[in-house]
């Protein structure tokens, strides 16, 4: 019930004109800032978004999954909260990828922080077609760029066909990196 009265009162706020983003104690109500301090290496993503001249088409969405709504791949690791949605792991952690049937994925922006040469940081998009084998349609790495960083990857364009296969992302760190997102970039 609160969640629809909620989602009623901010698009009844919309239609008035009043901002829809509340003072909810995290914020002064304004909208968050883009920067968030991170070093955002660019990307077709952020043209998209309209941070770049070419601007970004009417179908374009993302998907943003914090890196601490990833789990454990194995039962026996222990997984470290930082804090601001960045989590450490000495293996793998992983995440089911939702999204709308027929959409086309283009890539994944990796946000991490990261204190170690390249490659300290990496994340796969892999697809299960649930006959025991699976496929990675991407796979990249973090540059060498210290601190909070934000990098985009594109990929070869990628149908999500939900009755078919599924799509997991999964990411990877050395013991000092942090992990602290994955925005994946589609159209509808």
């Amino acid at each position: 019930m609160n969640k629809i009265l909620s989602a009623a009162v901010a698009a009844a706020m919309l239609t008035i004109g009043m901002p829809a983003f509340a003072d909810d104690g995290l914020n002064d109500g304004t909208p968050p800032s883009r920067n968030l301090g991170y070093t955002h290496l660019p990307g077709a993503d952020m043209e998209a978004e309209g941070e770049a001249p070419s601007g970004g088409g009417a179908d374009d969405q993302y998907l943003f999954l914090a890196g601490s709504s990833f789990t454990p791949r194995l039962s026996s690791q222990t997984v470290t909260y930082h804090g601001a949605g960045c989590t450490a792991s000495t293996a793998a952690v992983t995440t089911s990828l939702e999204l709308p049937e027929g959409s086309v994925i283009h890539g994944v922006r990796l946000y991490y922080y990261n204190v170690e040469p390249a490659g300290s940081v990496s994340l796969f998009l892999t697809t299960y077609p649930g006959d025991g084998s699976s496929y990675d349609r991407l796979y990249a790495t973090g540059s060498d760029t210290a601190g909070y960083v934000s990098e985009y990857f594109p990929m070869a364009l990628l149908t999500v066909d939900n009755l078919n296969r599924s799509h997991v992302l999964t990411g990877t760190m050395t013991a000092s990196a942090r992990l602290c997102g994955m925005r994946v970039f589609y159209a509808r």
